[in-house]
């Protein structure tokens, strides 16, 4: 007998059907509502380290192994844009971007490194070469690998920025070439002006009967030139027409000096030492003192040391250290100087002082000028020039001329 099967109620197995689909559905839900739950609280966290991060991602209910990686990826790249603005400014800033101090001090990769001193480079402007497109391109890529936030990201920025500086470059090249010209041609027509001044003075520095020194006019060129800069550079502000006045001036009672310089006589020790301490006092006013002492040697023929000490006469308080030095007295011996001396009369004489000026001093106190000239020439590293000059003349020489003159001086001058 067949036995009957009773057919299940439709809603029965719809029932069943869906009590089935939730049983499945039901803990996926869950699980994804405590991932996304997971997930806002990871992201609502600050202060994290990139490892605090990544712990907090993988142990989040529900991460997948795909997942995890992803998330891994973004956390990379969020931590270095983080670094990018950290580096470079706030988002409040165009580009995220602000120049480091560093970078700011470095200039950027064919930017001329002597921009920052064009006053002291004018010459290395006149051998500027352009650079061709493919050290333009080179230089480009490597600001951008540098900083590529400077440039949000895109290296034609980058490059355009390279072309701009080639440009600024010549520009500023032009520039220094066109100041230049503009230099040269004022300086030559003031030079001019102030040699119709010298000709109508009756001044002549060339030729076959040369009446004033070359050397002197030259210092005078040069202070002229330097008179019609800018205060603010060291000169006076003066017109062309106010420095070739004021310095023609000059020029004519320096001439005039020059010339009583060479007609002084040693007839009378009394009137040559009077005139020469007037003329050393407007030589000195010019620092034609070196020219006055030369003078002294070739055209009167006096020793080097007395020639000095008229053109560099040193005056009372002026230096300490040999003014302390105690005279030597016959048959009584002295302490003899030593380098503790000459080290500090060095240091008083500093560069305005004359080795030779000072020697004359220490040989009129008793002592042999040899040691403090010998200590110059081994401490020779800052002497000017013409100091150093004076080191090679000769300290020996005995001529009627200078005795006479010396010994006169000696016994009328108040020390």
């Amino acid at each position: 007998m067949a036995q009957m099967i009773k057919q299940g109620n439709i809603f029965g197995r719809v029932g069943t059907g869906i009590g089935k689909g939730l049983a499945e559905q039901v803990p996926k839900e869950i699980e994804r509502g405590r991932l996304a739950s997971g997930l806002k609280e990871l992201g609502e966290q600050k202060g994290l380290s990139p490892f605090q991060q990544f712990t907090g991602l993988a142990s989040t209910p529900g991460i997948t192994p795909q997942m995890l990686q992803s998330g891994s990826d973004i956390l990379r790249q969020q931590n270095y844009l983080d670094a990018i603005k950290n580096q470079y400014g706030n988002t409040q800033q165009k580009n995220n971007y602000i120049p480091s101090t560093e970078e700011l001090k470095t200039p950027v990769q064919g930017e001329i490194p002597t921009l920052s001193t064009p006053e002291a480079t004018a010459q290395s402007y006149k051998e500027y070469i352009p650079p061709t497109e493919q050290q333009e391109r080179a230089d480009a890529a490597e600001n951008f690998n540098k900083n590529p936030a400077r440039y949000e990201y895109d290296f034609e920025k980058a490059l355009k920025e390279r072309k701009e500086i080639t440009a600024r470059n010549q520009e500023i090249q032009k520039a220094h070439q066109t100041q230049e010209a503009t230099a040269v041609a004022k300086e030559e027509k003031l030079k001019g002006a102030f040699d119709k001044e010298a000709q109508r003075l009756g001044i002549n520095t060339q030729g076959e009967k040369p009446n004033f020194h070359p050397k002197i006019y030259q210092k005078f060129e040069e202070d002229l030139i330097k008179s019609i800069l800018p205060k603010a550079d060291g000169g006076e502000g003066l017109t062309q027409e106010q420095a070739v006045k004021k310095y023609s001036k000059i020029l004519d009672q320096t001439f005039r000096d020059y010339q009583d310089l060479g007609s002084l006589s040693s007839w009378s020790p009394r009137e040559f030492d009077r005139q020469s301490r007037a003329i050393q006092k407007n030589f000195e006013k010019i620092g034609a003192q070196q020219t006055m002492m030369d003078e002294l040697i070739t055209r009167h023929e006096l020793a080097p040391m007395y020639a000095a000490h008229k053109a560099y006469p040193i005056k009372k308080g002026e230096m300490k250290a040999l003014e302390k030095i105690i005279p030597t007295q016959q048959g009584l011996p002295n302490k003899p100087l030593n380098d503790v001396d000459y080290a500090k009369m060095k240091q008083e004489m500093g560069n305005s002082g004359s080795p030779l000026s000072i020697a004359y001093e220490i040989d009129r106190k008793g002592y042999s000028p040899r040691g403090w000239l010998d200590y110059l020439n081994k401490n020779r590293d800052t002497l000017q020039g013409w100091q150093l000059d004076q080191l090679k003349k000769p300290i020996e020489l005995l001529d009627l001329k200078t005795m006479w003159l010396k010994s006169w001086e000696n016994e009328h001058e108040s020390l």
